[in-house]
C-alpha cells in the first residue's frame, strides 16, 4: 500500500494552502512465511500520550495479523494508562539514572546503550520498530552492527520537537542508518528530505479508532452536560495552545449565551490555565476534569476544537471528525490542514489567530445546521484512515524490511509521490 498526496489546494478562510492530503493504494503484502515473523517494538513508557496510544494499537494489529509481538519499555514498572493488549509479550527495562557529573552522564549513557543492546538481542526479533526521538537514537545505536532491521518513528513536526541542540545534532548524524524512518504527515517527510540525510522515508499517519479499542485506564464515568459546551482534549502544554484557547472563548462571549469550554488532559500547564481562566473572568464557565477517557465527552459536544501551535498529526482531531463532531482548527505544522477542508467537513484558522478562532466559534455556535452539516462530512475521515488501510501499510513496511525488499517499497512510494505531482 502506498500513500500519494493529493495537489495542494488553497485554503478559502486562512489563506494557506494546504498540503497534499492523504489517498491510498493498495498493494499485496508480504506473506507471513516471507516477512517479519517476531517484531519488537520500543517505547519509553505507556504513559498517557498520543505515541503510546498508537504503540498499543500497532502491536494488537500486528498480533491480529498472525505476528508474534513483544514490547519492550524503558520506564521501569511504572504504570500503564493504557491496557495492554493480551498475546503481546510485555518487557521492561529501567534506564533512569541521576548523573552528578559531565562524566556520569556519559558513562551512564553508554551503560543504557549496552543494556539495550543485551536485552534487544534476547528478544531475537526479525525487526525492531521504535517510538520517539531520544528512544529512536538509543534504538539504533545499540543495535548498530547486529543486522538487526530497525525503524523508527517520529511523532511530532521534527522542527518543532522541543528536544536538545546535541539530540537534534544526533538524530540528524544517525538516523540516516535506519532501514526506514516513517513520519506522520508530507510535511514531516519533506522536512526530512530538506534538512537531513534520511532518505528511506515512509509517511503513515494514524488511523482512526472505534470505542471498543479505546483500553484507556480511568475512570470513564462522565456528568451529563446540559449546556452546550466547546470540547479540548490534550496534554496541559504550551504546544497545544490551550492558553490561545481560553483567549479566544472569553472574547467570543459565548459563555454569556450559555456555553462551556472542557478541557481533557493533564499536564504542566494545568495551574497557568485555571489562573488565565480566573483572571478573564471565565472560571464558572471552564472544567478541567483531567485525564479521563474522551469518548463519552466527544459523543455529548457541540463543537471541537484543536487549538495546537504545532503537532505530529493530532490523534484528537480525527477522533471528533469521526464521531461527527464540528471541528475548529488552527492550521498549525502539520496534520489538520491534511484532515480538514475549510469550511467543507471543518474550520481552519490560521495558527495563533485569536480573534479568527473567536469569530470562527461565534459562526458554529449561532449555526446549528452548519455544525450538523460539517460533522457528517467530517466522519468521512473513517474511511481515508481506516485501520485496515493504515496498519497495512505498516506491516508493508515492516514486512519489506524484514526481507529486504525494502527497494522495492522506497521505488512504489518514489513512483506514486511522482506520479501525483506530475
Amino acid at each position: 500500500m502506498v500513500a500519494q498526496p493529493a495537489p495542494q489546494a488553497n485554503c478559502g478562510s486562512c489563506g494557506t494552502k494546504q498540503p497534499r492530503r492523504f489517498e491510498w493504494r493498495l498493494f499485496p503484502l508480504s506473506s507471513k512465511e516471507t516477512g517479519a515473523k517476531h517484531i519488537a517494538v520500543v517505547i519509553y513508557s505507556l504513559r498517557g500520550g498520543g505515541a503510546e496510544r498508537v504503540t498499543v494499537d500497532l502491536c494488537r494489529y500486528l498480533r491480529d495479523s498472525g505476528r508474534e509481538v513483544t514490547l519492550l519499555t524503558l520506564s521501569g514498572d511504572d504504570p500503564d494508562a493504557y491496557a495492554f493488549p493480551e498475546g503481546v509479550r510485555r518487557e521492561r527495562m529501567e534506564v533512569r539514572r541521576v548523573a552528578y557529573s559531565p562524566l556520569q552522564t556519559i558513562w551512564y549513557f553508554f551503560s543504557r546503550i549496552a543494556a539495550m543492546r543485551r536485552k534487544l538481542r534476547a528478544i531475537e526479533p526479525d525487526v525492531v520498530v521504535s517510538f520517539m526521538d531520544l528512544v529512536n537514537v538509543w534504538t539504533l545505536l545499540c543495535l548498530f552492527g547486529t543486522g538487526i532491521p530497525v525503524i523508527v518513528s517520529e511523532r511530532i513536526h521534527p522542527a518543532y520537537n522541543s528536544i536538545t541542540r546535541a539530540w537534534k545534532v544526533a538524530r540528524r548524524l544517525i538516523y540516516p542508518i535506519a532501514d526506514a524512518v516513517t513520519v506522520q504527515t508530507e510535511e514531516g517527510a519533506e522536512w526530512f528530505r530538506r534538512w537531513t540525510w534520511v532518505r528511506r522515508l515512509a509517511v503513515v499517519p494514524n488511523a482512526v479508532r472505534y470505542s471498543t479499542e479505546s483500553g484507556v485506564q480511568v475512570n470513564e464515568a462522565t456528568t451529563a452536560v446540559s449546556c452546550p459546551f466547546i470540547l479540548a482534549i490534550g496534554r496541559l502544554a504550551k504546544q497545544k495552545g490551550f492558553d490561545l484557547l481560553l483567549d479566544a472563548f472569553h472574547r467570543s462571549g459565548l459563555i454569556q449565551m450559555g456555553w462551556s469550554l472542557t478541557i481533557l488532559g493533564i499536564g504542566p500547564e494545568r495551574s497557568a490555565l485555571e489562573q488565565q481562566a480566573a483572571r478573564l473572568g471565565i472560571s464558572r464557565a471552564v472544567t478541567m476534569p483531567g485525564f479521563v477517557d474522551v469518548t463519552p465527552w466527544l459523543k455529548q459536544a457541540d463543537l471541537f476544537v484543536l487549538s495546537s501551535r504545532f503537532e505530529g498529526f493530532p490523534n484528537v482531531l480525527v477522533e471528533a471528525m469521526q464521531m461527527r463532531r464540528a471541528c475548529i482548527s488552527f492550521a498549525c505544522p502539520s496534520g489538520p490542514r491534511e484532515l480538514i477542508e475549510s469550511n467543507r467537513n471543518g474550520v481552519l484558522v490560521p495558527v495563533e489567530d485569536i480573534n479568527g478562532l473567536s469569530e470562527a466559534l461565534q459562526r458554529l455556535a449561532a449555526d446549528p445546521d452548519l455544525r450538523d452539516r460539517l460533522g457528517a462530512e467530517a466522519s468521512r475521515v473513517s474511511e481515508r484512515f481506516s485501520p485496515a488501510l493504515v496498519y497495512g501499510r505498516w506491516l508493508s513496511l515492516i514486512d519489506a524490511v524484514a526481507t529486504q525488499n525494502a527497494t522495492i517499497f522506497w521505488q512504489r512510494s518514489r513512483n506514486a509521490r511522482s506520479a501525483q505531482n506530475g
